[in-house]
Formats: structure tokens, C-alpha cells, sequence
């Protein structure tokens, strides 16, 4: 190995390229930047299995590359059924990993992330604790919180054993990377003593490279279109767009469109069926084609349920901004994307289920009276959220964490 290495770091995930999750993405992106910096950088993953297409990209347990890094790849397991595949993994990754990282060579910094929640960080922790590693969490969601809310940890006592096992992993780490500033402060609500060691991290825009075709795909029907792009589940409030049309009509010349798939699809459709002409539904897409979508539209939707902004931080913000589309947040008021939203000029921010006020901003979209500037909502995206940004604030806090090894 090169002598000349900075010290030696294990990125650690249930997930890792190719495999299709966007941390998967930003975990190699963190590997070669990192790898750039001067240090020794491997990987702790599993075979590729995130989607059945994924299954397909069979990786041999050990990989090497040209640059010095080296993959490992845990097998899982692989079975018809999704749900108990996705069950027997949950458990099997944390400790497959641990018995891994007991037995392996020395690495000064080990990082891990959310998933799967909990567990895995905190059999990661107490590894970590044991061989004596420097530890950074990378918080891309806020459990158990997030999962009570969910309802999947409604038991009181799984959730504080849940919380009990996640503030061990924070206190056991020597920095931990939040969102945002209302998920430091959940963090913080917890213990004080977390507060001097979380640093706030936003993700790029990790497909913003994606070629785009050139050909339209919305359609030039003259139409104002404002878009939801995503995973159209349940924390997502997206009922309140259609009960908007619903209650107060739809506006002349517009059309509201949702591209994805997901739990509550079904629901949507349903609701908006009196609706033809002025609500569409497009199915899932391929990144680039999400992007072309995205950047015709006039508006795009981020929505949350209440309290979920607190424990997390929507990354379709990025993508709306890197292609200078503006925004309709309908978000808690008060929070950091709220206040973004606002300062900047980007969009426009309304509190949940607002029906009137959702439907006065479609409207006013319509008739012209509400446009923004697409080039300077470009600028504040490379000046908030460019890959640079997060390049640079990811080494030098691996370089403080190697310094006070």
C-alpha cells in the first residue's frame, strides 16, 4: 500500500453502486473524492439487490480497483418473496458487518448511514467502539422518530429501545452529518452533548450530469403544468393538491401532474378521476426523462405531512433547483426549507393543506400573474447545493476527525 496515505477510511451501506439507491451513488462519489484527498478509502456493502433489475448486476466479493481501494460485498439473500427477503436482510447486514469489521484490517475512520435504520448503525458503533475507530454517522433520516410517525415503531417500548440504541451510535460517534438545521436540532433536543459534534451536510444533485433528451415530453399544449416528481407514499400530503382542484375548480389553462409510483397512487387516481384534462398521472421514469419532465414544468411540488421535515429533508429540492424550476413547499412554517424557500426567492412556501391558498398559487400560475426568475434559481442551487459544496465540506470534516484520531 502507498505509505503516503492520509489514513485509512471504510465507507460502510446496505447499498453501494450500481445498485440504484441515490446513497449508493453518493457513497462512490464519497470514495473517489476522498480517494483524491490522499486517503486509503474501501467499501462495506452487499451484493447488488436493491431492485429486482439491480439483482442482475452480480459483483464478485471482492473487488479491487486501479486507484487502491478495495469493495466488499456481503452475499444477502435473494428470495421470491420480497417481504421476507427484505426482513431476513434487516437483520442479517448488521451482523454479517460486525463479525466483518472484527476480523478485518485497521481503518482510522469508519462512516455508516441510516440504512437500515438503526440496527445498523448501531452494530457499526459498537464495532467501532471495540476496535478503537473514529466513527462519522451520516444521518440521511431521523429514526425511530420518523418511523413512529410511519407507525412501524408505535410500541412505546421498541421505540425507546429503538432511541436508547440510535443515541449510543451518536454518542459513540465522533462527528455526525445532519440535513438540515431542524434535524440538528432534533439531535440536540435529545442530548446537549450532541451538539458540538454535528455538522449540517445537504446532499447534491447527484443525476444533475444526466443528459437530458431534447425532445419534449409534457407536451406543448400551452398549458401551465406544475409536477410532483417521486415516490408518491403516504407522508406526502399529496391529496391536498386534487381536493384543492376539487373544492375550488380547476384554472383555466393549467394541469397538475404527478410522475411516479407508490403506495398512495391508487388513492390519488381515484380521488381525481372527475378530473381528466387537468390532472395526469405519468408512470416511473428513468432519471434523465424525470429531468426533462422537470425542467418543462412551470412549478414543482415538494409536500410533507406535518412533522416529517423535522426528521427529514427532501432531495427531489435539489433536483428542482438545479434545473431552475421553482418550487410549491408545503412544509411546517419555521422550518429551515420553509425560511430557504422564502430568503431566496426559489418558490413559494404555504403551510399543509392549505386548500385556498394552494388553489389562489395555481391560479395565479395560470393567469401570469406568478412567474420567477429560472436563472437565478439555477445560481442558488450551485450556491447552496453543488457537488463542489459538498466536496469540500465532506474532507475537511474527515480531516478533522483524522487529526483528532
Amino acid at each position: 500500500m502507498d505509505n503516503n496515505k492520509k489514513g485509512k477510511i471504510l465507507l460502510t451501506h446496505r447499498f453501494f453502486y450500481p445498485d440504484s439507491p441515490t446513497y449508493a451513488h453518493i457513497l462512490e462519489h464519497m470514495r473517489v473524492t476522498l480517494q483524491k484527498e490522499g486517503y486509503q478509502v474501501d467499501v462495506l456493502s452487499t451484493q447488488p439487490s436493491y431492485k429486482l433489475s439491480d439483482k442482475k448486476k452480480t459483483k464478485k466479493f471482492i473487488e479491487k480497483n486501479d486507484n487502491g481501494s478495495t469493495i466488499y460485498r456481503l452475499p444477502v439473500f435473494k428470495l421470491k418473496s420480497r417481504k421476507i427477503e427484505k426482513i431476513l436482510n434487516f437483520f442479517w447486514f448488521p451482523l454479517a458487518s460486525f463479525f466483518f469489521q472484527l476480523f478485518s484490517k485497521r481503518y482510522d475512520i469508519v462512516t455508516v448511514a441510516t440504512t437500515p435504520p438503526v440496527l445498523y448503525a448501531f452494530s457499526i458503533a459498537l464495532i467501532s467502539k471495540i476496535r478503537n475507530r473514529k466513527l462519522i454517522y451520516h444521518n440521511m433520516d431521523i429514526h425511530p422518530e420518523i418511523g413512529r410517525l410511519s407507525g412501524e415503531f408505535e410500541n412505546k417500548f421498541i421505540f425507546k429501545s429503538l432511541q436508547w440504541m440510535d443515541n449510543f451510535t451518536c454518542a459513540t460517534a465522533s462527528r455526525i452529518i445532519v440535513l438540515s438545521s431542524d434535524m440538528r436540532d432534533v439531535l440536540i433536543t435529545r442530548n446537549q452533548k450532541f451538539k458540538d459534534k454535528i455538522d449540517i451536510i445537504n446532499n447534491y444533485d447527484v443525476n444533475s450530469n444526466e443528459k437530458i433528451p431534447g425532445d419534449t415530453f409534457l407536451g406543448e399544449n400551452n398549458k401551465i403544468k406544475v409536477v410532483f416528481t417521486g415516490n408518491i407514499g403516504r407522508f406526502q400530503n399529496l391529496e391536498t393538491f386534487i381536493l384543492a382542484l376539487k373544492e375550488y375548480g380547476c384554472p383555466k389553462n393549467f394541469e397538475l401532474i404527478f410522475v411516479g409510483e407508490g403506495v398512495a397512487l391508487d388513492d390519488l387516481k381515484a380521488l381525481a378521476q372527475s378530473f381528466e384534462g387537468c390532472v395526469r398521472f405519468i408512470p416511473h421514469q428513468p432519471m434523465e426523462v424525470a429531468r426533462k419532465i422537470i425542467a418543462e414544468a412551470d412549478m414543482g411540488i415538494v409536500s410533507l405531512e406535518e412533522n416529517i421535515i423535522k426528521y427529514a429533508y427532501p432531495s427531489k429540492t435539489m433536483t428542482y433547483l438545479s434545473e431552475g424550476t421553482p418550487m410549491l413547499v408545503c412544509v411546517d412554517k419555521g422550518s429551515e426549507l420553509s425560511s430557504f424557500v422564502k430568503q431566496k426567492s426559489v418558490g413559494i412556501s404555504i403551510e399543509p393543506s392549505n386548500l385556498k391558498e394552494i388553489h389562489n398559487i395555481f391560479t395565479s400560475l395560470s393567469t401570469g400573474e406568478l412567474s420567477f426568475d429560472r436563472k437565478h434559481i439555477k445560481e442558488v442551487f450551485n450556491n447552496n447545493f453543488s457537488q463542489k459544496i459538498f466536496d469540500q465540506k465532506l474532507t475537511n470534516l474527515v480531516e478533522n476527525v483524522m487529526e483528532h484520531k
